[in-house]
C-alpha cells in the first residue's frame, strides 16, 4: 500500500500523466529506431511510429489551457527580488505561453480541425522551444554559479580543498535535476528545425532522460526548481 498510494497520487495529476506519456513517446521513438536498425519489418516500424504520433497528439490534448498556467506564473514571478533571475524566469514563462498556444494549433492541424501544414507549425513551435530552453539553461548556469560562489564563501581556509560538485548540488538537488532535463532536451528542437541532424535513437535517449527527470519532479515535488 505504501507504494500504491504515491502511484495513484502521481497518476491523478494531469502533469503526471503527461510526463508518463512523454516517457512512453520517447521510448517508442528509441524502440522504433532500434527495430529498424536490426531489420524489423516495415509494418512493425510503422506500427511503432503510429503509436508515437498518437501519444504525441494525446499529450497536446492534456496541455489545453497550459498557457494560462505559464502566464500566471510569469506574473507571479515578477516579485522575485534577484533581477537576473526574475528576467530569466519571466522571459522563459512568457516564451512558453507562446509555445503552448502554438501547441494547440499543431494539435488542431493534426486532427484536421484547422486546415494548415502541421509540419510547418511544428517547426515554428520547435523554434520557440529552442528559445525557451536557451533561457532555462542560462538560468541553470546562473543557479550553478550562485551555488559555487556560496560554497567558496563557506570555504574560508584558502589552503583547504574546494567543495566537490556533489556537495554543492546536495544542498539544491532540484538545480541538478532541472539542468539535466534542459540539457537533454536542448538538441531535440534543433533537430526538428534542421539546425543539426541526429538520428531517432539519440533523440529517443535524450527525450527519455529529460522525461524521467521531469517525471521525478512530479513524483517528488521537492525536486521541482522554484521559482
Amino acid at each position: 500500500m505504501d507504494l500504491i498510494a504515491p502511484i495513484v497520487k502521481y497518476n491523478s495529476q494531469t502533469v503526471g500523466r503527461d510526463k508518463l506519456c512523454r516517457t512512453i513517446q520517447y521510448t517508442t521513438k528509441l524502440l522504433g529506431y532500434l527495430l529498424q536498425k536490426h531489420g524489423a519489418t516495415a509494418d512493425t516500424v510503422k506500427l511503432i511510429k503510429t503509436v508515437e504520433v498518437h501519444i504525441s497528439t494525446s499529450r497536446k490534448l492534456f496541455r489545453i489551457g497550459k498557457y494560462l498556467d505559464m502566464l500566471q506564473g510569469a506574473f507571479r514571478n515578477l516579485s522575485v527580488k534577484d533581477t537576473a533571475l526574475r528576467l530569466l524566469v519571466v522571459s522563459a514563462r512568457l516564451t512558453r505561453v507562446l509555445y503552448f498556444l502554438v501547441d494547440q494549433i499543431v494539435w488542431a492541424t493534426r486532427l484536421g480541425i484547422y486546415k494548415s501544414n502541421p509540419k510547418a507549425w511544428s517547426k515554428f513551435q520547435a523554434k520557440i522551444w529552442s528559445v525557451a530552453l536557451i533561457l532555462c539553461v542560462t538560468r541553470n548556469m546562473y543557479d550553478i554559479y550562485n551555488l559555487v560562489r556560496a560554497a567558496d564563501k563557506k570555504n574560508e581556509d584558502p589552503g583547504s580543498e574546494a567543495v566537490c560538485w556533489y556537495e554543492k548540488f546536495k544542498t539544491r538537488p532540484e538545480v541538478l535535476v532541472d539542468t539535466v532535463k534542459n540539457c537533454a532536451d536542448f538538441l531535440i528542437p534543433l533537430n526538428i528545425i534542421g539546425v543539426i541532424e541526429i538520428n531517432n535513437g539519440i533523440v529517443g535517449v535524450l527525450g527519455l532522460i529529460s522525461s524521467l527527470a521531469g517525471a521525478s519532479t512530479v513524483w517528488e515535488p521537492t525536486l521541482k526548481l522554484k521559482p
